[in-house]
């Protein structure tokens, strides 16, 4: 028996290497955190970039994780902001909370690689990976520095939404973040763009678009094929989108858009299927989604009907639904905007039904999906 024993050791170690990293490679987050400590070979081989590249492309494949922020989670007397992470198993959906390195308010933008940005108007701002719990600090923009001072002498402050993606063609993450000024410059510049290098660990400016941004509180920039896309303000009855390449570091402008001549309080702008999307909501409680497909052509891909959420729901603000996500290929992950508790549904875009996924107990202001991963930065 000892020798049988000898035996099976003996041949799990002669299992090859590539297999043994295949094999791992399938394994959720989770798993792979608690076998870096089988070996320090293991260790190494599962922290390393190489490895963690391979593992996303695999759940790359897989539905995406949900991250939900809120603002007022009660615990006891002492409010304090919060993160939860959902998967979609359906038809349950699993809740994880998770701890946040701070306590300010979560705004955090689109994910790139199982990464997100988290951060406040003032001071904070950190990369975050809600699958491992990794984060690292950054050091505040200008914008945060100016607000800081706006706020200690008069009260007020901007509140610029953050662009994050990553260079489509050197593969390094960057961070944008392009806000409209109080007056215009002289020179006809209408925008100032800070981006964070993280090869030199700090902000520099480039030329910002030419063009006013929507800086709604539903206007959040949307990160796809290396560009940063913003939707600009509704000025002379007219929406576009810029577009800034994360690699030239150049605006560019995209006049043509379905929703170019829509009420700007009932359009928004998001990503489904990879791919940029924006969407408006319409009088009659319709809300008509478009993609941006390969061939730069925009495609009505869902008119979804909300009339009988109203009817159930009401208190409606009148604001356009937020998509989410698409899985099982035809469920529809939003959140709606319900005055009292926004919360997120789930319809079926094939049968027009819906159900509730998830309402938490207070008020959030944010959903994301993003892919479990092992990148850090």
């Amino acid at each position: 028996m000892k020798q049988k024993g000898k035996r099976n050791r003996s041949d799990m170690g002669q299992v090859p290497q590539v297999l043994v990293e295949e094999i791992l490679e399938r394994l959720d987050v989770k798993s792979l955190v608690r076998f870096t400590s089988v070996s320090k070979q293991w260790s190494s081989m599962i922290k390393s970039r190489s490895f963690a590249l391979r593992h996303l492309i695999r759940a790359q494949s897989r539905d995406p994780h949900i991250l939900v922020g809120g603002d007022q989670l009660r615990c006891e007397s002492n409010p304090y902001p919060w993160l939860r992470t959902l998967e979609l198993l359906d038809p349950f959906i699993m809740v994880n909370y998770i701890p946040k390195p701070n306590r300010t308010s979560p705004q955090f933008t689109q994910s790139c690689d199982g990464l997100v940005c988290i951060y406040d108007f003032e001071q904070v701002v950190y990369v975050f990976n809600p699958a491992t719990r990794w984060c690292r600090f950054l050091p505040p923009a200008m914008i945060q520095q100016i607000n800081n001072l706006s706020i200690s002498q008069v009260g007020i402050s901007r509140r610029p939404f953050l662009g994050f993606g990553k260079d489509a063609v050197t593969s390094k993450y960057k961070i944008v973040w392009l806000y409209n000024p109080l007056e215009p410059d002289l020179d006809g510049q209408t925008t100032t763009c800070e981006v964070f290098d993280f090869t030199t660990y700090t902000w520099r400016h480039v030329i910002g678009s030419p063009h006013l941004i929507c800086d709604d509180f539903k206007s959040h920039p949307v990160h796809l094929d290396g560009s940063i896309n913003w939707l600009t303000a509704y000025l002379n009855g007219t929406t576009k989108i810029v577009c800034f390449d994360l690699h030239t570091e150049v605006f560019q402008v995209m006049s043509e858009i379905p929703i170019a001549h829509a009420d700007p309080h009932r359009s928004i702008m998001c990503s489904l299927h990879n791919r940029l999307c924006v969407s408006e909501m319409k009088r009659n409680n319709i809300q008509d989604i478009w993609l941006l497909n390969s061939l730069k052509v925009w495609e009505k891909t869902y008119s979804i009907n909300l009339t009988l959420i109203v009817r159930l729901y009401g208190e409606y603000n009148g604001f356009p639904i937020s998509p989410v996500t698409v899985f099982d290929k035809t469920r529809l992950l939003y959140l709606h905007p319900i005055i009292t508790q926004p919360s997120l549904l789930i319809q079926d875009t094939i049968k027009e039904s819906d159900r509730f996924a998830f309402s938490g107990l207070d008020y959030f202001n944010h959903v994301i999906t993003f892919v479990p991963s092992l990148i850090s930065i």
